[in-house]
């Protein structure tokens, strides 16, 4: 914008944070799209701000937080949404800076640690997941009664079917209850971002410029076609667009020469790549060329590798954490979601650092870590999705050639597309057409697939006040999906949702309202058209028969389960149900036609459980129908209720991520094929088709076999599953099952002669869920639970029969010689250990005395209990 003020020093902040941004960051002057957007941004005006990456997006909402939170009193709060974990700890890093300097209390919640819980109440300033925040508003709305600014970064992963229905939902619910609360939206480009900006009622900020310059290249057969330049423009000393070059390499490995060039003039590379197994198999290939160069140019960088690589072996669990200490050892990363946390972390510091030559990634990194580096190579164009190899949306490719060029250090970043076909030109032409110049996509709802609806319906009710379903349906219709969709189409959806959560006894109907007003008028349509919308003359089918003929209308139907199998090795199953099963995971059933806006519906204790336990209701009603029968098998004493049934019936619920059935799981007689035949009377749910029931057992095996010690290595060997998918599915798996205790607990359907078999089930589930969490068997729960005892360091001590903490502290002077002579412990970790066990059993034998049995609370003989 030209004449826009940039002078960081004239903008209307407060005099600290200038002098903070000014000495500490380094920011005297305004980036122009920054210098366009600071006036909306500064005059509290809702702003959508699409723009490249690294063109200052954050700054501008650091500092709409600061105006709105100087400005307000001293319990303001503002929120800051960022769509992954990794991302929040980056940002809460950069915010607890601006609030040290501002004075500024900011928390950050990511997970379920209770020391999370007092932070975000007192803090000015919450960094969070969509997720958290979701549960946030369910269980504490009184937090946002100070909320004054909202931002949420990564907009544009609206459009991701996971996330997407959890952000819009929550930016539609802070848009209802707090409507002064200034909503600044920073997105990459976007296809409608008009139309995103329309939703929100916001000011529309949009450019292409770029701090450092991008130069986009195809590369294919060694050769190198400069095809774009995203220039920063207003006279900046940028060079044209460079000439097409030639790079030398290897026929047998293409990619080798973009490094080796990238050696020559000191550019790190980053690759990206389709899958995990290339991230890993190319760093592998690439670090033993690299090292052979370093060897003999950088050998003191090599040495410094070396170090990092001697780091994370020493503390390698896993075949996999063996495979990338090698491929830095050779100046090579690689990056995914099958690492661990702590790996990923190390990788990524050696990268900024400078140290790694290249790092191969999977797309999941461009929407996650600010890694720039100054050349991107986007490697793979296609990925495997929905049983097809599929091309890769322009919006994300830009988001990974976006990591091209780093600020203050490059002039130009360079972002290549490697193209792969026997014709290399015509290739090249064709993705330069898409990536370079092509339309980026729309960001559509997806709000409407089926489980984010069944979620967010229920909330509504459940803990969002709405409780007409007048209310209900124009609270939808405010959503983008409601902006998007036909209103009698929505309607219909939401009515066949209503419907289902009734018949699942997660909702009641409480009949009509007649006091009840309807809105005079709904987001996304005139008066006569909402009215047209309640014409119930058109029976319910019909509208949804338009769309598809016999079709289900879900964009994403729960899976349809089918004909238990007598065997693995039984007849193929084609996903047809009994009459008797279709209750478990049917489609929602439609609504009486009868019901209208004034409808009163209120949630059922199983509801709100639920909805505050964050389930799918789906995932509960799958857990009721499981345990139930597990009750009923205890007090008949007719089948088995197993800790592998236990498993397997939270791996049943779409709330757990499943392993893939691999081609050799699905072969007859394979471990997994074996598991499923031996343990088929165990099971408390149908099984799915045969590779749905194959990835399910799989997945409970795997957690199965993390409860008896098994070793990550051994996990990774047996079932080809890495570390970062074990933590992740063990972490799901602790939470369905303590969902799972709750559910049974709030089940009503069970006689008061039952309900010690009902404590003894959840006494059994409680003990899986510890087992779950600590990696353990039974016998070292005691022990784990003690903080610095892992289940190694238990297993270790059990081993020199110290089963309980009281035989630690009792321990003989040989036996503490023996302790410290074994790998990995030490005479202050010990110390740590006992002193630990000390405080433990000292609070347990002096309890504070709101823990104490009152003597006047034990009841009389023949006093009759009090049933409130």
């Amino acid at each position: 914008m030209e004449g826009a003020e940039r002078d960081v020093d004239a903008l209307s902040l407060p005099r600290d944070f200038l002098y903070f941004l000014k000495n500490d960051w380094g920011i005297e002057r305004l980036h122009p799209p920054q210098a366009e957007a600071i006036t909306p941004v500064l005059e509290g005006r809702n702003t959508l701000i699409a723009i490249p990456t690294a063109s200052g997006k954050s700054l501008l909402a650091y500092m709409a937080m600061v105006k709105r939170l100087s400005e307000g009193h001293e319990r303001s709060k503002a929120i800051y949404i960022v769509p992954l974990k990794a991302l929040a700890m980056e940002k809460y890093e950069e915010l607890t800076e601006v609030g040290r300097a501002m004075g500024f209390d900011v928390g950050l919640g990511i997970g379920d640690a209770t020391s999370e819980a007092k932070n975000i109440k007192e803090c000015n300033i919450l960094v969070c997941t969509s997720e958290k925040l979701d549960s946030l508003m369910r269980h504490n709305a009184e937090l946002l009664a100070d909320v004054c600014c909202v931002v949420a970064d990564e907009f544009h992963l609206m459009n991701d079917g996971s996330r997407g229905p959890t952000l819009e939902i929550n930016l539609t619910r802070l848009r209802h209850i707090k409507p002064d609360a200034q909503l600044v939206a920073l997105s990459a480009t976007v296809g409608n971002a008009e139309a995103l900006a329309t939703w929100l009622d916001a000011t529309l900020i949009q450019s292409d410029w770029r701090p450092v310059a991008l130069e986009y290249a195809t590369f294919h057969d060694f050769h190198v076609e400069p095809r774009k330049l995203q220039s920063p423009g207003e006279g900046a000393s940028v060079p044209p667009l460079g000439p097409p070059r030639h790079l030398e390499g290897l026929k047998s490995h293409p990619v080798w020469s973009v490094v080796s060039d990238g050696m020559d003039l000191g550019s790190q590379v980053l690759m990206f790549v389709g899958t995990r197994r290339s991230a890993q198999s190319e760093a592998k290939n690439l670090a033993k060329r690299v090292k052979k160069r370093l060897e003999k140019e950088q050998p003191e960088r090599l040495r410094q590798l070396n170090e990092i690589a001697e780091r994370l072996s020493g503390r390698s669990q896993s075949n996999l954490a063996e495979q990338l200490a090698t491929c830095l050892a050779g100046g090579v990363g690689f990056h995914h979601a099958g690492l661990t946390h702590a790996q990923r972390k190390e990788v990524e510091a050696a990268f900024k650092s400078g140290l790694l030559v290249a790092l191969t990634a999977t797309p999941t990194l461009a929407a996650g870590v600010n890694l720039p580096a100054r050349r991107v190579l986007v490697r793979d164009l296609k990925r495997w999705d929905d049983g097809m190899s599929r091309p890769l949306p322009v919006m994300e490719v830009r988001q990974m050639l976006g990591r091209a060029g780093r600020p203050k250090y490059d002039t130009r970043g360079e972002a290549w597309v490697y193209c792969k076909g026997t014709d290399g030109w015509e290739v090249a032409d064709a993705v330069a057409d898409r990536y370079f110049f092509g339309p980026v996509e729309d960001v559509s709802s997806k709000l409407a697939s089926e489980p984010a609806l069944r979620m967010h319906v229920l909330a509504s009710v459940a803990t969002g006040g709405l409780v007409h379903r007048g209310d209900i349906e124009h609270f939808f219709f405010s959503t983008f999906l409601g902006s998007t969709m036909p209103a009698s189409q929505l309607r219909e959806r939401l009515s066949s949702m209503l419907s289902w959560l009734v018949e699942e006894r997660f909702l009641r109907k409480c009949g009509e309202d007649p006091h009840f007003s309807p809105r005079s008028k709904l987001p996304g349509g005139d008066e006569g058209e909402q009215a047209e919308a309640w014409d119930d003359t058109v029976p319910a089918w019909a509208s949804s028969a338009v769309e598809t003929a016999g079709v289900q209308w879900s964009a994403d139907p729960a899976p349809i389960q089918s004909q238990r199998q007598s065997s693995a090795h039984g007849s193929p199953a084609f996903g047809f149900s009994t009459a008797s099963s279709l209750g478990l995971r049917s489609a929602p059933v439609f609504a009486s036609v009868e019901d209208g806006p004034g409808m009163r519906y209120e949630a059922t204790a199983m509801g709100e459980r639920v909805t505050q336990l964050y389930l799918d209701p789906l995932s509960a009603s799958i857990l009721r129908t499981g345990l139930r029968r597990a009750v009923r098998r205890l007090v008949r004493q007719d089948g088995p209720v197993s800790d592998f049934g236990l498993l397997h019936l939270a791996v049943a619920t779409p709330d757990f991520a499943s392993l893939w059935a691999k081609t050799a799981d699905m072969e007859a007689n394979s471990p997994t094929w074996l598991k499923a035949n031996a343990t088929e009377k165990e099971l408390l749910v149908e099984p799915g088709y045969a590779e749905a029931m194959l990835s399910d057992i799989k997945s409970a095996w795997m957690v199965e076999e993390w409860t008896e010690e098994t070793t990550l290595r051994q996990l990774e060997k047996d079932l080809d599953v890495l570390p970062g998918d074990v933590h992740h599915r063990v972490d799901l798996m602790g939470w369905l099952l303590s969902g799972a205790q709750h559910v049974i607990l709030t089940d009503d359907v069970f006689a008061e002669e039952h309900m010690s078999i009902v404590s003894q089930l959840v006494q059994q589930v409680s003990t899986l869920q510890q087992r779950v969490r600590h990696g353990c068997k039974a016998d070292l729960l005691q022990l784990v639970n003690i903080r610095h005892v892992g289940r190694q360091r238990a297993r270790d001590l059990a081993a020199l029969g110290l089963r309980e903490p009281s035989d630690v502290l009792n321990m003989s002077a040989r036996t503490r010689q023996n302790v410290l002579a074994m790998r990995g412990w030490g005479p202050l970790l010990l110390d740590n250990i006992e002193g630990e066990i000390e405080r433990v059993l000292k609070r347990s034998a002096n309890p504070r005395p709101n823990e104490m049995e009152r003597m006047d609370d034990a009841p009389l003989v023949g006093e009759r209990k009090d049933h409130h």
